[in-house]
């Protein structure tokens, strides 16, 4: 299992479960809540995510069960940075689709332009590992993930 990068998250306080939201768009604003309460990004940068994806369409769910919101606004971050967000009962982009579901988000802020690519590469890892996947799935309370990665 591969927790390095979700443990280093954790210490830095970059972690927080929820249980459900009544819409996938109220679901990404509070994804990017670590990054706001660190200082990381300015608090419209969830509403920015949002602009991005009625203009070009839902490019952040990149898999059952994840969702990598981010957004071309770089002018927004002041600290390049990523955290996760658990949410326990899926969030449906298109309710007939459950493919299109998430509960997994892993939300990104770049300082430029093609900066979310370098953290895909580092979650990579992550997403590649069903084992890793798993484990956070099952992770239900910020205690199921102070006994994963504390």
């Amino acid at each position: 299992m591969e927790l390095s990068y979700l443990r280093a998250l954790y210490q830095k306080g970059l972690i927080d479960v929820y249980d459900r939201f009544d819409t996938w768009q109220d679901a990404v604003k509070a994804s990017v809540g670590p990054l706001v309460r660190s200082g990381m990004v300015d608090p419209a940068y969830g509403e920015s995510i949002l602009d991005n994806v009625a203009e070009n369409g839902p490019y952040i769910f990149l898999a059952p069960h994840i969702c990598m919101p981010h957004s071309k606004n770089v002018e927004l971050v002041r600290e390049a940075g990523v955290c996760f967000v658990k949410v326990n009962e899926p969030v449906l982009y298109d309710p007939g689709d459950p493919d299109m579901g998430a509960e997994l988000f892993f939300a990104i802020a770049p300082k430029e332009l093609n900066g979310h690519l370098d953290a895909i590469m580092d979650l990579a890892e992550v997403f590649d590992d069903q084992e890793t996947i798993d484990a956070l799935l099952a992770a239900k309370t910020m205690a199921d993930f102070e006994k994963l990665l504390g």
